[in-house]
């Protein structure tokens, strides 16, 4: 009996297969470090755990809307608005189990077998496998010589009659590159002209390093909203991957489609996340963000000082996220101890049999000369796997 068609296009995530491995040889005795996982190291919020735990113990199991309660609804509008400069209302909200669904749910709207909708490549690896699942192309445009950023030229150069949305990240992952307001405003304005939809992924908003500032692109430019979804979640910034709670906010047309597929794919997100998320929403003052932030600075700062000492390494800047993206391209078609390291992937093998490291090769995200490295870690283990890694590099010639 054979399967469907699109099950053909759909293969693991290499950043899941990556942590499971390295889960697995850490369950079995074997001294690894794990910088393949995409989510802090660190628990969540007094906040948001003890919300979490007033919905149990008030009864909050049944059922919600499908695209969530109400006055969470409400509440993320009103803080999307504040941080926008333009209104959004409830009904323009839709709660989603994490922002993966959000993207999920938009793909499905929006997109129709021969659109085209672009993504700057590297790419986070669930992009490209959603547009073809709504039957739509994937139009990878190469930012490596632009500082890892789609620039207003590179955009263009993609645009055809074809072409039905661009997607952005920013905070980027895998770089961990903070899209420029210049660079976000023309964007905007080409999408506006050229009369496509903007997908703008922002779940890593909070977190972005010292001297970087973050900006979407409703927020430089309000009439760009009535073509933008905005992909937002509490996985990162609250530090609850495990929960499944994020959103998406957009026209109401869109919203109500998104709703109409929700109601028959996994209905409401789990209350208990909604509870906790609009705790977060009305009650948080920043101070948690604020700590995780001065704790991912100095293990950038520690880590960079080792990157810049590995030869022939080079490395994206890493403005936000937690992601250090390294180019490794000098070290492919070279050996490591009469090994030929053929590709990205083999590289990292080495890397997780020799030198008990693991990381995503960047062929995963769409660049074959790549590896992501998470320093939402430990401190020790950052900089012990770091070191790792440099003496590995310094034994291939």
């Amino acid at each position: 009996m054979l399967l469907a068609e699109r099950t053909k296009i759909l293969t693991p995530p290499s950043t899941s297969r990556m942590r499971e491995l390295a889960n697995e040889l850490k369950g079995a005795g074997v001294d690894v470090i794990n910088f393949a996982a995409g989510e802090l190291d660190g628990d969540a919020s007094d906040l948001i755990k003890e919300a979490a735990k007033r919905a149990i113990d008030n009864g909050f199991n049944k059922y919600t809307p499908t695209v969530g309660m109400k006055p969470l609804r409400k509440a993320i509008a009103e803080r999307v608005s504040r941080r926008c400069g333009t209104q959004y209302d409830g009904d323009e909200i839709a709660v989603t189990a994490g922002a993966k669904q959000a993207l999920y749910n938009a793909a499905m709207a929006l997109f129709n077998p021969g659109d085209e909708v672009i993504i700057p490549r590297p790419y986070w690896v669930t992009f490209p496998a959603q547009v073809e699942i709504a039957g739509a192309r994937p139009v990878f445009v190469d930012t490596r010589g632009t500082g890892y950023r789609l620039t207003a030229e590179g955009l263009e150069r993609a645009v055809t009659a074809a072409t039905k949305a661009v997607i952005i990240n920013s905070p980027n992952n895998p770089t961990g590159v903070v899209y420029d307001r210049d660079t976000l405003l023309r964007i905007a304005e080409i999408a506006l002209e050229r009369r496509f939809w903007i997908i703008f992924d922002e779940c890593y908003c909070e977190l972005v390093r010292h001297g970087v500032s973050h900006s979407n692109v409703v927020q430089l430019l309000n009439r760009v909203k009535a073509q933008t979804i905005l992909v937002n979640s509490f996985s990162k910034s609250h530090a609850i991957t495990g929960w499944r709670i994020g959103y998406a906010c957009g026209p109401r047309h869109v919203i109500s489609a998104m709703e109409n597929l929700q109601g028959h794919t996994t209905s409401n997100p789990c209350s208990i996340s909604q509870h906790a998320a609009l705790a977060a929403v009305q009650n948080d003052d920043g101070s948690f963000m604020k700590k995780v932030n001065a704790v991912l600075e100095d293990r950038l700062r520690m880590a960079m000082l080792i990157v810049d000492s590995m030869k022939e390494i080079g490395c994206a800047p890493a403005e936000g996220a937690f992601y250090l993206f390294l180019n490794v391209e000098k070290k492919i078609g070279k050996s490591y101890k009469g090994r030929r390291i053929d590709s990205v992937e083999t590289l990292t093998e080495l890397m997780l049999s020799e030198a008990k490291v693991a990381v995503v090769p960047g062929a995963a995200f769409g660049d074959p000369s790549g590896l992501r490295v998470s320093y939402a870690i430990g401190t020790q283990q950052v900089e012990e796997g770091l070191h790792r890694m440099k003496r590995l590099f310094d034994e291939i010639i």
